[in-house]
């Protein structure tokens, strides 16, 4: 059963309320109903939620279901499912406009709309991942140009090579960032060695605008962090990425994120000389879910940055 949250948008009373009952039934939650256009934007505002089910004909509203559905589009990206006992043409037109998810005629069954639903998130969460993977591409792209242009601009030269270097991979870290919507990215460096209890030292930081943060300047003193198994330097070492929330991390790395103010992260390894040299991490102040695409195209951003290093 999904637990995603559907404000219903209909303007009768008694059917508006038999689709909440009927959706709960269903295991979705819907936390309010609203009756005209103006009750839906403002519920949107207050709940955000995952899809709306939108009736068409808005009796009495300011605007009908398509242009409640296009001004709240044009704000959120959240997926629309029309609702309608109107087939026409006109009508159709002015819908498509508004990129629908699904479009439903009355009278429908149960089976129909919850497949309906059902698609539409579907839809809507394979969008977001496309969009995040050609987000991050586009990091990668960037620090690719960054790196080229680097190594052409540092032949010959003598001074200020280290400078450059800082903030070229500060810059490729920004764009890393803003692409998963992170609110810190670091590198550390591992200490040379097998030891499993070894540990590892913050070498370059960037954190988003306005994140508040516990985490030391590399240029001041660095923080360890203690690995307390060997189960991370064996994952990363064979070049495989982690990622999840805190609370499944052993005890000292989770009493350490907590302390920075990190729920989840992601971590990414960089080797150099065909070693591992240290790893990236990725981190966010809320719980979120790191998908196999997403975590496919950091780690080809992980291998752009650990280039750079070496």
């Amino acid at each position: 059963m999904t637990s995603a949250s559907i404000l219903v948008v209909e303007d009768e009373v008694i059917v508006a309320e038999n689709l909440r009952v009927t959706l709960s039934g269903m295991g979705y939650h819907v936390p309010e109903t609203a009756c005209s256009s103006s009750e839906a934007m403002d519920s949107v505002e207050r709940n955000l939620p995952d899809l709306i089910l939108m009736d068409i004909s808005l009796e009495g509203s300011e605007f009908d279901g398509v242009e409640t559905a296009r001004r709240i589009r044009k704000n959120h990206d959240i997926p629309v499912v029309f609702v309608t006992a109107y087939a026409d043409d006109e009508t159709l037109e002015r819908v498509k406009a508004t990129e629908p998810f699904a479009y439903i005629l009355k009278p429908f069954n149960e089976r129909e709309l919850y497949s309906a639903i059902e698609l539409a998130l579907h839809r809507h969460l394979m969008e977001q991942e496309i969009k995040k993977r050609d987000t991050i591409l586009f990091a990668i792209s960037f620090a690719i140009e960054w790196f080229l242009r680097h190594q052409r601009e540092s032949r010959g030269a003598k001074t200020g090579q280290a400078e450059i270097l800082e903030k070229g991979i500060l810059d490729i870290l920004e764009h890393i960032g803003l692409a998963v919507d992170a609110n810190m990215v670091a590198i550390f460096r591992m200490k040379p060695g097998n030891d499993p209890m070894g540990e590892s030292n913050i070498q370059h930081i960037w954190f988003a605008p306005g994140t508040a943060h516990t985490l030391p300047h590399p240029s001041g003193d660095s923080t360890p962090l203690t690995f307390t198994t060997s189960l991370w330097r064996t994952l990363l070492t064979s070049g495989n990425a982690i990622a999840g929330d805190i609370g499944k991390f052993p005890d000292e790395e989770r009493k350490f994120f907590e302390k920075c103010g990190i729920s989840s992260l992601a971590m990414l390894p960089l080797f150099k000389d065909d070693s591992l040299w240290g790893f990236v991490t990725l981190s966010s102040s809320v719980p979120r879910l790191w998908s196999d695409g997403e975590m496919e195209a950091l780690l080809m951003a992980g291998n752009i940055v650990g280039a750079i290093l070496e």
